[in-house]
C-alpha cells in the first residue's frame, strides 16, 4: 500500500477514532507528574488549552489567561487545538508563547482528564518540571467516567467551573478536594448589544456545538417548544447556529427535518470566531437552551452578562447561578441517559428532560411581557457580572 493510499484511508477514518488512537499511542511515551514543586505565588501563569479554537473550552482557556492578566500576572500559553483535530485558528488571540519557559511556574490545563497522559507527552519532561500542574476539567453529568481517574495523577491540583462538575469529579476514587473557579466571564470585553430594530420580531437565539453533544444541547426540543409556542407568526424568530456538525450528519438532518416548513426558524451551520459570533448573535430579546445538562453553560452566563435574559433548563451547573429571580428556568424530569452519538455512555446516571409544555409557556409570556423581561435581565446582568469577575487560582 503506497504513502498516499495510507493517508487518504487514515484521513477516511472517523474524527474521533484517529483522534482517540494517535492519543492513545503517543500517551505511551508522556512523562510522569514530576513532584510537587514549592511555587512562589507570583510565579509566571501558563494556561494550557484550545486558545485559537471557537469551542467552549477554546473560550475557557482564553477566560484563564485574560483572568491571570487581570490579576497583573506574567502569563504566556500553549495552543494544543490541532494536536486535537479542533477547529483551529478561527480565534484571533493574542499571547505569549510558554512552550518555551523553564523553571519555576504555574500551569493551568484545560483539557479533560481522559487526555492529560497525551498533553504531557506533547509539552515534555523538560517542561514539566518546576512546574505546578493545575488541571481544570469540565463534565456534564453527575458521576465522571471511570477512566477518568487515570488523570488524576498527572495533576497536583483539580478545579472546575462548577459545584456541579466537582462533585462528579470527586467521585472517583481517590480523588482530592476539588476547587470550584466559574469561568470568569465578565472578565472579557464583550461589545456592547447594538441597537434593536424596531422592525425585529420577537427573537430568540441559541447556539451549540454538534461535537459537544447533540443529545445534550437539546435542540430539537428548544425547536419545538417555539413552534409550540409560536407555531408560524412573522412577528416571533428563532435563530439557531449548529457548529460542528461534520462530527454527527446526523444532527443536521434532525435539525433540517425538524424546522422543515417554518419560515421563522433560521438555522446555521458554522464555527465561528468571537466577533463574527458577536455578529451572529445581534440584539436578541431571549437566549434559549433546552439542554439535558451543563458543566457550566457559557453562553447563558455570556448572554447574562450582556443583559440578555435567558430562558434555560433548571438542572445542572446553570441552576447555580439562574433561578425565578434573574431568568426563566424550565422544569424538568430527570430520564436516563440516552445518546445515539456516544459523547455519554448509558452507564445508569441520568440527565434532565426540559417540559416543553413549561418552557413554551415562558416563551410567551416573555413575549407579552416586556417590563417583566427587562427586570429579569437587569437583574441577571448585575449578578452575573459579579459573580464571573474573578478567578481564585
Amino acid at each position: 500500500m503506497t504513502s498516499a493510499l495510507v493517508r487518504k484511508v487514515w484521513r477516511g477514518l472517523p474524527v474521533g477514532f484517529r483522534r482517540d488512537l494517535a492519543h492513545g499511542v503517543l500517551s505511551t511515551l508522556a512523562p510522569r507528574l514530576p513532584p510537587a514543586p514549592d511555587v512562589a505565588e507570583d510565579a509566571p501563569r501558563i494556561v494550557v488549552g484550545f486558545l485559537s479554537s471557537p469551542s467552549g473550552l477554546g473560550q475557557a482557556a482564553r477566560l484563564a489567561m485574560q483572568a491571570f492578566g487581570a490579576q497583573g500576572r506574567e502569563v504566556y500559553g500553549i495552543d494544543l487545538s490541532r494536536n486535537f483535530f479542533e477547529t483551529a485558528e478561527r480565534v484571533a488571540f493574542q499571547y505569549r508563547d510558554g512552550r518555551s519557559v523553564r523553571g519555576s511556574a504555574h500551569v493551568l490545563i484545560n483539557i479533560n482528564a481522559p487526555y492529560m497522559k497525551y498533553v504531557f507527552h506533547l509539552l515534555g519532561r523538560s517542561f514539566l518540571h518546576y512546574k505546578k500542574i493545575t488541571a481544570y476539567w469540565a463534565w456534564e453529568l453527575p458521576r465522571a467516567p471511570p477512566g477518568w481517574a487515570e488523570g488524576l495523577a498527572r495533576a497536583h491540583r483539580i478545579a472546575a467551573p462548577s459545584r456541579f462538575v466537582a462533585d462528579a469529579v470527586a467521585t472517583l476514587p481517590g480523588a482530592p478536594d476539588v476547587c470550584v473557579a466559574p469561568h470568569p466571564v465578565a472578565i472579557e470585553q464583550m461589545p456592547s448589544l447594538p441597537p434593536r430594530p424596531a422592525t425585529q420580531p420577537f427573537t430568540i437565539v441559541s447556539a451549540f456545538s454538534v461535537a459537544s453533544g447533540f443529545e445534550r444541547k437539546n435542540p430539537l426540543a428548544l425547536i419545538a417548544a417555539f413552534r409550540r409556542a409560536f407555531g408560524d407568526a412573522s412577528d416571533k424568530r428563532l435563530r439557531l447556529l449548529a457548529s460542528g456538525a461534520e462530527h454527527y450528519p446526523a444532527a443536521a438532518t434532525a435539525l433540517d427535518q425538524a424546522i422543515a416548513g417554518s419560515a421563522n426558524i433560521e438555522l446555521t451551520y458554522d464555527a465561528l470566531g468571537r466577533e463574527d459570533y458577536w455578529r451572529w448573535y445581534g440584539a436578541p430579546d431571549l437566549y434559549a437552551s433546552l439542554h439535558r445538562a451543563e458543566g457550566f453553560g457559557l453562553p447563558l452566563a455570556e448572554s447574562m452578562c450582556r443583559g440578555v435574559p435567558v430562558l434555560a433548563t433548571n438542572w445542572s451547573a446553570n441552576a447555580e447561578y439562574m433561578d425565578a429571580s434573574n431568568a426563566l428556568p424550565v422544569r424538568w424530569k430527570l430520564v436516563p441517559v440516552q445518546d445515539a452519538q456516544q459523547k455519554y455512555a448509558a452507564d445508569g446516571q441520568k440527565w434532565a428532560e426540559a417540559d416543553i409544555v413549561h418552557a413554551a409557556e415562558l416563551m410567551l409570556r416573555a413575549a407579552a411581557d416586556s417590563a417583566w423581561l427587562a427586570a429579569l435581565a437587569a437583574k441577571g446582568r448585575a449578578g452575573a457580572l459579579a459573580r464571573f469577575a474573578s478567578f481564585p487560582l
